[in-house]
C-alpha cells in the first residue's frame, strides 16, 4: 500500500509526529498529575485538568505541526451516529455477558444498592472526558498519523501497544490486564481502521468505563470509584479481574477477541481499510 501524501505537513512523517506527541503527552500526564497532587485535586478535578490540557495539546499539534483540520481527527458526527450507539451496545453486551457468567457461577455478588445522584453524574462526566481525550490521543492522533507512514494493520497494533503501555502504571496491574488493555486498544481502533471516525470508539470507551465502575462496582483499570452496586468477589482473580476490574479477567480476553472478530468481519465485507 502506498504511503499517503501529507498536504501542508512540511515533510514531517506520520511516525515522527507520533514520537513527538507521545513524549509531550507523557510529560503532560506526569506533570499534570504532580500539579494535581500539589494542589490537592480529587480525581474529578484532576481528570478535568488532564482532559483540557490533553485536548489543547492535540489541537495545537494537529493545526500547527500537522497542518490539518481539527475535524480530520475523526470528529464528523453526521453519518456516524449509528457507530456511536453501536459502540455503546457492544460495551453493554460484553460487560453484561461477562458479569452474568460471573454472577450465575457465584464468582461475584453484590452487597447493597446505593444511589447518590452527585457521585453518579460526576462519574458520568469523568468517563465522558476520559473517553474523549483518550480516543483523540490514541486513535485520532497516534493511530491516524501512523496510518500515514505504515500499513493500517501495523498502525492499529502499534497504537494499541502504546495504549497498553500508557496504562501500565495503573494500580493493581497484571500481565493479563495489560494484554486485555492491548486488546481493548485493538477493538477501539478497529472501527477507526475502516472509517477514520472516532464515534464508535468514544461510545464503547465511555459505556465500558461507566457501566463497569459507577454502575456494576468493578474497579476501572485499577481505580475505585463510587458505584450504585457494591460488589463482592468470591472467585479467583483470573475470573473476576480482582482489584484491576473486569479488564483483568480471562473472560474479558475471550469476549474482546470475539468482539474484535465480529467488528473486523462486519467492516471487511463493507469496505477496505482507510488509507
Amino acid at each position: 500500500m502506498a504511503k499517503e501524501q501529507i498536504p501542508g505537513s512540511r515533510g514531517v512523517a506520520g511516525y515522527l509526529r507520533v514520537i513527538i506527541f507521545v513524549f509531550l503527552f507523557l510529560g503532560l500526564l506526569v506533570g499534570g498529575g504532580v500539579m494535581g497532587g500539589l494542589l490537592g485535586l480529587d480525581i474529578y478535578l484532576l481528570t478535568t485538568l488532564l482532559s483540557l490540557l490533553s485536548v489543547l495539546l492535540i489541537y495545537v499539534l494537529r493545526t500547527g505541526l500537522d497542518r490539518e483540520s481539527w475535524i480530520s481527527l475523526g470528529w464528523r458526527w453526521k453519518g456516524f451516529e449509528k457507530d456511536f450507539f453501536a459502540g455503546l451496545l457492544m460495551a453493554l453486551a460484553m460487560l453484561g455477558t461477562g458479569t452474568c457468567i460471573l454472577a450465575f457461577s457465584k464468582n461475584i455478588g453484590w452487597m447493597e444498592v446505593k444511589w447518590t445522584g452527585e457521585s453518579f453524574f460526576l462519574s458520568m462526566g469523568l468517563m465522558i472526558m476520559v473517553a474523549i481525550y483518550e480516543e483523540l490521543a490514541f486513535r485520532g492522533y497516534i493511530m491516524g498519523n501512523l496510518m500515514k507512514s505504515v500499513p493500517p494493520a501495523a498502525a492499529l497494533l502499534i497504537s494499541a501497544l502504546i495504549f497498553a503501555i500508557f496504562h501500565g502504571s495503573n494500580p493493581n496491574n497484571s500481565w493479563l490486564a495489560l494484554v486485555n488493555v492491548f486488546l481493548a486498544g485493538v477493538l477501539l481502533g478497529m472501527n477507526y481502521l475502516f472509517t477514520r471516525n472516532l464515534w464508535f470508539a468514544i461510545g464503547l470507551h465511555f459505556c465500558w468505563n461507566f457501566v463497569q465502575g459507577p454502575v456494576l462496582g468493578y474497579e476501572v483499570s485499577g481505580l475505585s470509584l463510587p458505584s450504585i452496586l457494591t460488589q463482592i468477589q468470591n472467585g479467583p482473580e483470573l475470573l473476576t479481574g480482582g482489584r484491576f476490574g473486569f479488564e483483568g479477567s480471562i473472560l474479558d480476553t475471550i469476549l474482546s477477541l470475539i468482539a474484535i472478530a465480529i467488528v473486523y468481519f462486519i467492516y471487511k465485507t463493507r469496505k477496505n481499510p482507510a488509507a
